[in-house]
């Protein structure tokens, strides 16, 4: 796909520390340079590092992730490529926050890599082993709809910082082996920092989320397909955009129900809920004009 498809697309992130002072500066510089060379996506900085999806031509991409790798220091084999004929991203936002996952923790910064990282290999005997585990999805439940390990828990997240929250009420057995994954990665470095805090003993991630998986192991023990924050929605285990799946015109959640809207006859997903309830039109724009036809 990659020989054809005009957008590639880049996920990545690095902790490690940042002055405040210099943010600002650091912001408008990758801005103009993004900005130059086509790059589309997003860009979050804060004091505690760099995390990013962005998406341009290969040629671009390879030029700017050179000069990121460079300045963030970040390991080229832990850099998440897939690629797109449809553009991915409607604009480009450099922006700086408390935190580039927000958890509402700022002061929970992970450190170098440690022996909680399971390589997706590592993570995927784990699961196939005979040893009594608990396997747990740090994502919010609108991402698990398009898929997840077998028998992992959805905690029934609405946004990342109900991660503490959850801990404190589940009745997880701290001295049992807890497996936890998300999308890339990046969740998991802070969500693991809670468990300890809370004496977890045996806790281990998914170095590189789900999208490493799919990479390392193909055709592996995950059900379904990996939800991403852009106009992909996910990408199926080979990585391509996803064919099954769409963002709810009803709720803006994740839509699995093929629709075809009568006005315009491009195709769109509902969710289960809003099935019965949302119509047959792909957008609230398409209301809005055939509300209009129907009134003139």
């Amino acid at each position: 796909m990659s020989e054809t498809a005009p957008w590639k697309i880049v996920s990545f992130y690095r902790f490690l520390p940042l002055a405040g002072s210099e943010l600002g500066a650091i912001q408008e510089r990758w801005k103009e340079l993004l900005a130059e060379n086509g790059i589309l996506g997003l860009m979050l900085l804060a004091e505690e590092g760099v995390n990013a999806t962005l998406a341009g031509s290969p040629e671009a991409m390879d030029m700017v992730m050179r000069a990121l790798c460079d300045e963030f220091s970040i390991p080229v084999e832990r850099l998440k490529e897939s690629f797109s004929r449809a553009r991915p991203f409607k604009r480009l936002s450099v922006e700086v926050r408390s935190e580039i996952v927000t958890l509402k923790r700022p002061d929970l910064v992970p450190q170098d890599q440690d022996s909680s990282h399971l390589s997706p290999e590592e993570w995927h005997q784990l699961l196939l082993g005979e040893e009594e585990k608990i396997v747990i999805d740090t994502r919010n439940s609108f991402e698990i709809a398009a898929g997840r390990f077998p028998g992992a828990i959805d905690p029934g997240l609405t946004s990342f910082s109900e991660w503490g929250e959850y801990l404190d009420s589940a009745l997880i057995p701290r001295d049992k082996t807890v497996m936890i994954y998300c999308t890339g990665g990046i969740r998991c470095e802070k969500a693991i920092l809670e468990m300890r805090a809370r004496g977890f003993e045996k806790v281990y991630q998914l170095q590189d989320g789900i999208l490493g998986y799919f990479e390392k192991v193909p055709g592996g023990l995950f059900e379904g397909e990996c939800f991403v924050f852009d106009d992909r929605v996910a990408v199926d285990q080979d990585l391509k955009p996803t064919q099954k799946f769409g963002i709810c015109p009803g709720c803006g959640l994740t839509g699995s129900i093929p629709k075809t809207c009568e006005r315009c006859q491009v195709g769109y997903f509902v969710c289960d809920s809003c099935k019965s309830t949302w119509g047959t039109l792909c957008s609230k724009a398409c209301k809005s004009q055939v509300k209009k036809f129907r009134v003139s």
